[in-house]
């Protein structure tokens, strides 16, 4: 089952780092293959191959080193992916990290990078996701044979690459209402409805609680426990985010409306589960500790969710497209050496 993507997620990344997967069905995971679901692709950056010093160079992109190191990792990622069932040839592991480098220069040369600062909380954000800690996330791939820098390397090319496709074809991506139809009359005749929840449209209000940057694990403690008493408390949006706006470190601000169909599902139930004027539990990000109130709830119906999800697969088909195209223009005009 796949993992929501690590690196992003908020239907609109400044509201909140807790509405984290956007468009993305899933189903409850087991703890043998959490990771199964990453949907990334495996980069070793130029320059970082501490671990791999007695490899033997086998291609060089645009400068950029490819090493017997770097195969094996590759080979050892696609095996835990597919778990176990798919293991990636060497001529095609080389062919894999060969577009991985080529994605992570052209990212460089137009400065849209990740920063480690993102590639770090997308590793956060992906242990949270599957409900287990950063070390238990990490110590998975140490038992695959992938240490966590090449699990960083990754994350970094695949974040840098949607930032890419993003700017470049955000506006050439475009669904005419005429495919949205014909996709749910396909759907319709599938009987798909029975398995889909109604979309419901949440009105939502963060509240974070605020840490110090380097509070001691008694202050994050003592936090999260004034978060969980004013959480207890909280009945009215109109009343009480007036009240957390006179507390002593904490922010509020107002998210908005969010159809569930564009939530991480973990998010919507969530939500669906929070009452109206309730809070969510405090989930720990990067500042402090936050929380949603739950402001309005409105139930749009199954008819709802089955267009968005058209729409979304839609979209997604085009945006490979155009990707592969994009890479492909990369790889015509690179210097791309093997041995």
């Amino acid at each position: 089952m796949p993992l929501p993507h690590a690196y992003g997620a908020l239907s609109n990344q400044n509201d909140s780092s807790i509405i984290a997967s956007q468009s993305m069905k899933h189903n409850k995971l087991t703890e043998t293959f959490l990771i199964l679901s990453l949907t990334l692709c495996m980069l070793i950056l130029p320059g970082q191959i501490d671990h791999a010093r007695a490899s033997s160079i086998v291609a060089i992109v645009n400068g950029a080193v490819i090493t017997d190191f770097d195969i094996g990792q590759r080979q050892k990622l696609e095996r835990l992916l597919s778990g176990g069932k798919k293991r990636l040839g060497r001529t095609s592991a080389i062919n894999a990290l060969i577009e991985d480098k080529l994605k992570l220069i052209e990212a460089r040369n137009r400065k849209m990078s990740a920063t480690d600062k993102q590639v770090d909380t997308a590793l956060t954000n992906m242990a949270r996701n599957v409900r287990m800690t950063e070390k238990r996330l990490v110590g998975i791939f140490k038992q695959a044979g992938i240490n966590k820098e090449t699990v960083k390397d990754w994350l970094k090319v695949q974040i840098s690459w949607r930032a890419l496709i993003d700017a470049r074809f955000n506006a050439q991506v475009r669904v005419e209402e005429a495919d949205i139809v014909k996709a749910l009359r396909k759907d319709n005749a599938k009987d798909s409805k029975d398995s889909v929840k109604n979309s419901v449209e949440f009105d939502l209000i963060k509240v974070l609680f605020v840490t110090r940057a380097k509070a001691s694990n008694r202050e994050t403690s003592q936090r999260l426990t004034e978060a969980k008493r004013f959480r207890a408390s909280f009945a009215s949006c109109t009343k009480d985010v007036d009240t957390a706006r006179r507390l002593k470190d904490v922010a509020v601000s107002r998210i908005g409306r969010r159809n569930s169909s564009d939530l991480h599902p973990e998010i919507a139930k969530t939500l669906r589960d929070t009452p109206l004027n309730k809070l969510t539990p405090p989930t720990k990000v990067d500042n402090g500790y936050e929380m949603l109130a739950v402001c309005g709830k409105k139930d749009l119906g199954k008819q709802a969710t089955l267009r968005s999800e058209a729409e979304t697969k839609l979209k997604d088909e085009q945006g490979k497209t155009l990707s592969r195209k994009y890479l492909l223009e990369l790889r015509s005009n690179a210097i791309i050496e093997k041995r």
